[in-house]
């Protein structure tokens, strides 16, 4: 599979000044494979070496870290217990798991110090979790996030035809009526199946011969993934009860799914929790679920100005899951509903969480949405100094944007998106792009034409 975080890699590599670099992700959006490929492809196949050393896998070497400091001797030892001659100038020395063992992490921080000339990367999924923080290398290491696969690379899998049409797409032309067509039909198999590798291998191995085999296959993984993420609450939980985090994680696609409109409401405390009330009960679960990166959170700002975080309060905000896929085996939404389009076009929760994980995938921080009196939009997308809003519609056929007609008359933006199903279009009286929902990314990132108006080519009003 192609991953857009091997050009990250790539790019870290290129650096000159480059510190070790810090690897976060949940679990299973493919970490360690995309570690050893990048090791392949940029060391092994140059005729250096990638030493990988899962540290979960591998206690036997935690003692190593804990009696010296010294990067060389660390890299003596390490060579050692594993029969290999490490070159320091050459090789990649890959930590994976790294929050397995707290002097691992440190010494990261003197292989920044006195052994500049090692490429060393370390990756772990529960890094925001560590209980002792003051092991940390603060301003000795580089960092990266990973995600699931984004909408974009699962299509580059399924149809790289469509993936040029798609990363040629700058949001100035619509696209040609039959490539729109096409991407919506993966988007809808990407709303089964989400971005985690694994699942996306499951559908992989049976599409499009053997719709029914793939889809049990696929409903399978996420629900064994599922089950694998819960089992880390109590792993990882610390102090936080694992059982008010489950509460949590199962209030989060059931709070979503509630939505009797186009818009999910913000998160309530009631009930979440037994026998507690408030924010403060689902404070330190909520904080849990997003330091594991299996939630992402979007703050409700009361005014569209910065700082937004100043006009957002603690105690009111939306939350999504990391993964579209996950969230609907969490709700057992049958496969076929979702693939035969049987949910009422797309239902509002759901395109709402999949632009939640796009946009997210490329800010890496926490969302914002907007609300002042009876006027909502689902999220604001800063670029520069502008403020952008973006509403999101699942409807096929969309009725005037009462929200976003607001927020514009309030705040003047250069631009305003609605996301949708249809193609590409512009209402310039109005300052309103309708843009196909599949292409949220581009507003964070996209082209150099974002807040130009009107749309040329084939333009047409919404």
């Amino acid at each position: 599979m192609k991953r857009d975080f091997l050009d990250k890699l790539a790019e870290w590599k290129a650096t000159p000044d480059r510190k070790p670099l810090l690897v976060r992700g949940a679990r299973q959006v493919g970490k360690t494979w995309a570690l050893q490929e990048f090791g392949r492809r940029q060391y092994e196949d140059k005729g250096h070496q990638c030493i990988y050393v899962d540290l979960r896998e591998a206690k036997s070497v935690h003692s190593i870290f804990s009696e010296t400091s010294d990067p060389r001797e660390i890299i003596d030892l390490l060579g050692f217990r594993l029969r290999r001659e490490i070159d320091v100038a050459r090789d990649l020395l890959v930590l994976d798991e790294i929050q397995e063992c707290n002097h691992a992490i440190t010494s990261l921080k003197y292989f920044a110090q006195d052994l500049k000339e090692m490429d060393v990367i370390a990756a772990g999924s529960h890094l925001g979790l560590l209980k002792n923080q003051e092991s940390f290398p603060v301003g000795k290491v580089n960092f990266l996030a990973m995600f699931p696969m984004t909408f974009d690379e699962v299509v580059a899998v399924l149809d790289p035809a469509a993936h040029e049409h798609l990363s040629q797409f700058g949001l100035e032309t619509a696209l040609p009526s039959v490539v729109h067509e096409r991407l919506l039909e993966i988007l809808t198999i990407y709303l089964f199946t989400g971005g985690l590798p694994e699942v996306v291998a499951a559908l992989l191995g049976h599409w499009p011969d053997g719709v029914q085999r793939a889809i049990t296959d696929v409903r399978k993984v996420q629900n064994e993934l599922a089950l694998g993420y819960r089992a880390d609450f109590a792993k990882y939980s610390g102090v936080v009860n694992a059982n008010h985090i489950n509460c949590v994680f199962d209030a989060l696609p059931a709070q979503l799914s509630r939505a009797q409109d186009e818009t999910v409401k913000r998160f309530t405390f009631k009930d979440v929790v037994p026998n507690r009330k408030g924010f403060d009960a689902i404070r330190g679960p909520l904080t849990w679920l997003q330091e594991a990166r299996l939630c992402i959170r979007s703050n409700i700002a009361g005014r569209a100005e910065h700082p937004l975080r100043s006009f957002c309060a603690d105690n009111r905000f939306k939350v999504f899951l990391f993964d579209i896929g996950i969230l609907n085996s969490l709700l057992k939404i049958p496969g076929e509903a979702i693939l035969g389009e049987k949910l009422g076009a797309y239902k509002g929760f759901i395109l709402e969480n999949f632009v939640a994980e796009e946009l997210f995938s490329v800010t890496n921080a926490e969302l914002v949405s907007w609300q002042e009196g009876t006027a909502e939009i689902e999220f604001l997308v800063t670029r520069g100094a502008d403020i952008l809003p973006v509403e999101v519609k699942s409807a096929a056929r969309t009725r005037r944007a009462k929200s976003l007609d607001a927020y514009i008359a309030r705040y003047a933006p250069p631009a305003a998106f609605k996301l949708t199903r249809q193609n590409l279009g512009v209402d310039p009286r109005r300052g309103i792009v309708t843009a196909p929902v599949y292409c949220a990314r581009k507003i964070v990132d996209g082209g150099a034409a974002m807040t130009s108006l009107p749309i040329k080519g084939r333009s047409r009003s919404t």
